[in-house]
């Protein structure tokens, strides 16, 4: 397996493509669901829908050991010393092990408070409880597949995760038709089937990237690794981890709260929000993955002492994920309407997607800013800022604003979703100021070790 060097000369897209693609199909994954079912229950929909979100919120938690990782095996990586990697990774895979039991314990006995802080529907219930035990029971796979998934592309294999993510749509496809069908005379499971299904795939997924980490990158998972403890090194996960995942998850929260607001406006408007999710996550799309493959090569060149090259390269990514992301958001816009036919013939669906893909241009100028300049400063160490903002901007903004556009004022989903934009938007233009000042310089994690 060829592990090249990644430094100033490593092409962005090439790194980018397969990420693109990965990312893509894992969308796909969840969207593919969605789409099989809006075949089968719009109920069925906007329950997978509440269950996904509530089960994206949880485990984000698995962020805090994962985007560590990143940033500390790239710099490390640049820096061209290798002797605490086989650590840093047995500490983040043990932790994430340990978070994950916390976390089926603590779903067994708070499902229903959750439930009734997101005021969910009480005819998703049923439905939403099918789904979200099931991805609860196996929360263990996506905890320690973010890990791996992170060791591979901090050593540029991203092409790796995508064929992984070829083959796991193809078998969530064939799984999802079998139990939302019955083939065969095989029994209907609906929404239960649908997450068997999923975690059978991602499952599969895990075991061949576990064998690829082991075995070629020769990154061990025996206890060993963490005899003495590494105290230091665990230090440096809780360090920067805890910020690094702070701004996501402080959004999730906070797009949690206003994912209550909508359950409040009834199933129709929770479809319409799902639908439109769906949609304009692949506006974004290409920006997410042009962010990863810049956030890679910023690390290394960060923990190679040439961030006079660092500041360079992502503002040149930066232009490229705006033509890209604001290009796909205007055609989406223009073919609103065709756009939601594929998924419902309801009209007070498709008026209210519609006018949404208009707003929507709006958001993604600011989101573009917040993808891309955020992943350079987690990569540099900067990563207490973004934390920071973002709490005060996606609550003093978004959810405010979500409830005083869309609850008090009454323009309902639009409201919530100009309210997001917003926050998108005044963010991002102080991400970018914060970028251009060079105020992230001298944050280096290995330049920081190395002097204490």
């Amino acid at each position: 397996m060829k592990i090249s060097k990644i430094d100033e000369s490593t092409s962005i897209l090439k790194l980018a493509w397969p990420i693109f693609i990965e990312i893509f199909l894992f969308m796909l994954m969840g969207n593919i669901d969605t789409f099989m079912l809006s075949g089968y229950s719009d109920q069925g929909v906007a329950a997978v829908g509440n269950a996904n979100f509530i089960f994206g919120t949880i485990i984000i938690i698995f962020s805090i050991s994962a985007t560590a990782t990143g940033i500390l095996f790239a710099q490390y990586l640049g820096a061209n010393d290798r002797s605490k990697l086989s650590e840093i990774f047995g500490l983040s895979f043990y932790l994430n092990i340990i978070l994950s039991i916390f976390i089926m314990i603590g779903m067994t006995f708070f499902q229903s408070q959750i439930f009734e802080w997101v005021n969910l529907p009480k005819e998703l219930y049923p439905d939403t409880k099918a789904y979200l035990d099931i991805s609860v029971t196996f929360v263990l796979i996506p905890a320690i597949y973010m890990v791996l998934s992170t060791v591979l592309k901090s050593h540029g294999l991203t092409k790796i995760t995508m064929y992984m993510a070829v083959v796991l749509n193809v078998l969530n496809v064939i799984g999802n038709y079998i139990f939302l069908y019955g083939p065969f005379g095989l029994p209907i499971l609906g929404v239960k089937g649908v997450a068997i299904s999923t975690v059978f795939s991602r499952g599969l997924g895990l075991a061949v990237m576990l064998y690829v980490v082991l075995k070629h990158l020769k990154y061990s998972i025996s206890p060993k690794v963490l005899r003495p403890f590494p105290k230091e090194t665990f230090i440096s996960l809780i360090k920067y981890g805890a910020p690094t995942a702070g701004e996501p998850i402080s959004y999730q929260l906070s797009q949690m709260v206003i994912f209550s607001y909508v359950n409040l406006l009834g199933v129709t408007v929770v479809t319409t929000r799902m639908y439109a999710s769906m949609i304009t996550y692949f506006t974004y799309l290409g920006c997410l993955a042009i962010s990863q493959a810049t956030q890679i090569v910023v690390g290394h060149l960060v923990g190679a002492g040439k961030e006079d090259l660092a500041e360079g390269i992502l503002m040149r990514s930066l232009r490229k994920a705006i033509g890209i992301t604001i290009t796909v958001a205007l055609l989406f816009a223009f073919f609103r309407h065709q756009l939601f036919d594929i998924f419902t013939n309801d009209p007070k669906v498709i008026a209210m997607g519609g006018i949404i893909l208009l707003i929507d241009v709006f958001l993604e100028m600011g989101r573009v800013l917040n993808i891309v300049i955020i992943g350079g400063l987690k990569a540099a160490g900067d990563v207490n800022f973004p934390v920071a903002v973002g709490i005060l901007s996606m609550w003093g903004i978004s959810t405010l604003g979500a409830y005083y556009f869309g609850i008090h004022l009454g323009y309902g989903l639009l409201g919530i979703w100009f309210a997001m934009g917003l926050d998108e938007v005044i963010r991002g233009i102080i991400m970018l100021t914060r970028w251009k000042r060079g105020n992230w310089k001298g944050k280096a994690v290995f330049k920081n070790e190395s002097n204490s």
